[in-house]
C-alpha cells in the first residue's frame, strides 16, 4: 500500500470499528452505592444492638451461676471461706475471702488472687437483691424465713462458701439495664447439695410477685 494512502486508512479502520463499551462507575453510581451500604449496616447494627439487649438478662443469670460455682470451687482449693458479696452502691460484684481463720475469724479481705475476674461482671444487667434462704453459716434457721428473726438488714447480702462445699443457701435477682425488658432472672443456690437452678421470669410473672 503506497504511504501516502496509510493516514487515511487508519482513518477509515477506526470509523468502522464499533465504539467501546464503557465499563467504569460514575460518580453519582459510586456515591448511591456507598448510601445504600451505609443504610444496610445502619439497620444490620440496630437489629444486633436489639439481640444483644435481648440476650443481656441470660447471660447475666449464666455469668452468675458460673461465679458461685467458682467461688464454691475455689473454698475448697484454699481451704478458706470464700465469699462473694455485692457493693451497695454500685451492685458490683466482689470477692472475698477469710485468710487466718484461726487467728481472725470472721475477717474478710479482698481476694486479690482471683483468676476468675471475667465472671463477675454485671454489664447489661442489674443486681436487684441477693438473699439468704433458709438456714445461714452465720445466723439461725429463722432468720431469714419469717418465723421471728431479725429481717436482712440489706437487699444485698453475701454468700460464704465453707471448704468442705457448703454455702449459704440464696436467691440473686437480677434485671436488664434496658428499660423495655421488664423481665427478671432469678438464680437459687441450695447451700446443702450445691444445686443451682437459674430461670427468667416473664413480665407477667414479675408483675404478679
Amino acid at each position: 500500500m503506497p504511504t501516502a494512502l496509510l493516514p487515511w486508512a487508519c482513518t477509515a479502520l477506526r470509523a468502522c470499528a464499533p465504539a467501546r463499551r464503557q465499563t467504569g462507575f460514575t460518580l453519582l453510581e459510586i456515591l448511591l452505592a456507598l448510601m445504600l451500604l451505609g443504610l444496610l449496616l445502619g439497620v444490620a447494627a440496630i437489629n444486633f444492638g436489639a439481640f444483644r439487649n435481648s440476650r443481656a438478662l441470660e447471660e447475666g443469670a449464666s455469668q452468675m451461676e458460673t461465679a458461685v460455682r467458682m467461688g464454691r470451687a475455689e473454698a475448697a482449693n484454699q481451704g478458706r471461706r470464700v465469699r462473694i458479696a455485692f457493693a451497695e452502691e454500685s451492685g458490683a460484684v466482689l470477692v472475698l475471702w477469710e485468710p487466718e481463720p484461726l487467728a481472725e475469724p470472721g475477717r474478710f479481705i479482698p481476694y486479690d488472687a482471683c483468676t476468675w475476674d471475667d465472671y463477675l461482671t454485671t454489664e447489661g444487667v442489674r443486681i436487684e437483691r441477693c438473699q439468704l434462704v433458709g438456714a445461714s453459716i452465720h445466723r439461725p434457721a429463722d432468720w431469714a424465713d419469717g418465723s421471728g428473726g431479725a429481717p436482712a438488714e440489706s437487699a444485698l447480702e453475701a454468700i460464704t462458701f465453707e471448704p468442705d462445699g457448703s454455702s449459704d443457701s440464696a436467691v440473686i435477682e437480677l434485671s436488664a439495664i434496658d428499660v423495655t425488658d421488664v423481665r427478671r432472672a432469678v438464680v437459687e443456690i441450695d447451700g446443702v447439695t450445691g444445686t443451682i437452678i437459674s430461670r427468667i421470669l416473664t413480665s407477667e410473672e414479675v408483675a404478679g410477685q
